[in-house]
């Protein structure tokens, strides 16, 4: 990675997920509007699908050399779908236990920074149909060379 490249950061943690949960899939970017998710059987494996957050900057070690030399942190949502509620929070907890303190390249380890809900996903008549488990994990890292810029 040279300079601030977000992406590769984000690609390197969803293959650390997919690599320590061979057995779940696991989805990227995707939004689960209602109409996805009534077409998923209630009966469905518990899946997850991993959001992940843009490019933010850490003001309060904001350095004189420039805002290319200073720490930046993003984060990945964790979003987990099953069929009763107990197995959302089970195989979350799973996941947030495993991922907590994994290190990335050129940054910190990965650090939970919102409180775990469970949601109800209700079906037209208003019965519960599926249940999402959603936390969140923080990395901060820093430009792996402050001088590089990265064009596309």
């Amino acid at each position: 990675m040279d300079g601030i490249n977000l992406v590769s950061l984000q690609d390197e943690i969803a293959a650390h997920v997919a690599s320590e949960f061979p057995n779940y899939q696991i989805v990227q970017d995707e939004v689960l509007d209602d109409e996805y998710i009534l077409r998923i059987n209630n009966n469905v494996k518990p899946f997850a699908v991993l959001q992940f957050g843009g490019l933010a900057r850490d003001t309060r070690g904001a350095s004189f050399a420039g805002v290319r030399h200073d720490e930046y942190y993003s984060y990945v949502d964790i979003a987990i779908v099953g069929p009763t509620p107990r197995i959302a929070r089970r195989v979350l907890n799973m996941f947030m236990d495993n991922l907590i303190g994994h290190r990335i390249s050129n940054g910190a380890e990965l650090t939970p920074v919102s409180r775990v809900d469970t949601f109800a996903v209700r079906d037209s008549s208003g019965a519960p149909h599926l249940y999402l488990s959603i936390g969140s994990l923080e990395f901060r890292f820093n430009s792996s060379n402050p001088d590089a810029n990265i064009t596309p």
